[in-house]
């Protein structure tokens, strides 16, 4: 059952986005396109690519109003999208399809395979792209997630908006046969970043950390439309980031897998720890390090997982021991 006053302030943000947004450029509607004259730079900000992600749609809403009334400014052009505004209404994740899964070459065919191909050309014109998300579970902070390349981490540490980096090598996917809205980018060339904001939802700290990352992707945005090379002097002056790697994943290969309750991302963990639910398949952690997205997903009165289960019930991540920089590229 979605919450009232969650259905109320949704469609509150909604109403506002569509009396503010003015487009005339892309097939879809609830796209706000802005050129502020100055310089041919193209953000593009993507909001609730997974319906249950709202946390940054008062701050995207507010940017948009903010353009309009002059309160803002931006000289250069500016693409900002609700991917899923359909499933929000339903506070779920998506409909029938993870939307940012299927932005590859044959999308299947519902709501989400259609919207993707809607959004391919917002995004395939992206200078730079960031993608505003929320995890499931509760987080400690807020990070980070796309595999690592220097455009990225230039852009990422000149923006802020997190000191921590989930990364990976450039040549592995996040998940496979899919395609995520920042791979999309990727693939064409322009740097793709994505920024989990907290857990998913309402809060006052998902719309602070959506909108001050936002403010600063448009400042640098703007020096970047003014000399390119600007952005690696800004990256320069701005704090590195910590980054942290996936070292293990547990497959929900068993149906009566279930973690222990509590887990929440980056929650530290040590060797040997037993990280499932009693009575239940043993799940230990190999070594020191931090658990990400555990999931708890239903299950049925005997014990077993409603399917479909995910295709892993917890991840486990730890610090690098060498620089990406220097070690990836």
């Amino acid at each position: 059952m979605v919450d009232g006053a969650y259905t109320e302030t949704l469609e509150a943000l909604l109403r506002r986005f569509d009396d503010a947004r003015q487009n005339g450029v892309y097939g879809y509607d609830r796209v706000h396109y802005y050129d502020g004259g100055a310089h041919d730079f193209h953000v593009v900000v993507g909001a609730v690519v997974h319906g249950d992600e709202v946390g940054s749609l008062p701050a995207v809403v507010a940017l948009v109003e903010g353009l309009n009334a002059g309160d803002l400014q931006y000289g250069g052009r500016l693409s900002v999208f609700l991917g899923n505004p359909e499933a929000s209404a339903a506070n779920t994740r998506f409909l029938k399809a993870d939307l940012n899964r299927v932005f590859i070459d044959e999308p299947p065919a519902c709501h989400e395979g259609d919207r993707a191909q809607e959004l391919k050309p917002i995004l395939a014109n992206a200078d730079v792209f960031l993608d505003l998300h929320q995890t499931i579970l509760d987080t400690d902070r807020a990070f980070y997630i796309f595999p690592f390349d220097t455009e990225g981490w230039r852009w990422a540490r000149a923006i802020g908006g997190a000191q921590t980096w989930v990364t990976r090598r450039a040549t592995e996917s996040f998940s496979a046969g899919t395609c995520c809205a920042d791979e999309y980018v990727r693939l064409h060339g322009k740097p793709g970043l994505t920024l989990e904001l907290g857990p998913k939802g309402f809060s006052a700290a998902a719309e602070a950390r959506a909108a001050t990352a936002i403010a600063q992707l448009l400042r640098v945005a703007d020096a970047a439309g003014a000399d390119p090379a600007a952005v690696d002097a800004l990256a320069e002056g701005a704090p590195d980031l910590e980054f942290v790697q996936t070292t293990w994943r547990q497959s929900f290969d068993d149906p009566h897998m279930r973690l222990r309750p509590g887990l929440i991302n980056f929650q530290h963990v040590t060797a040997g720890e037993t990280i499932s639910a009693k009575g239940t398949p043993e799940i230990c952690v190999p070594d020191d390090g931090m658990v990400l997205f555990p999931k708890y997903p239903p299950y049925t009165a005997s014990g077993k997982v409603v399917e479909p289960r995910p295709g892993d019930i917890v991840n486990f991540v730890q610090p690098l021991d060498v620089h990406p920089a220097q070690a990836w590229t």
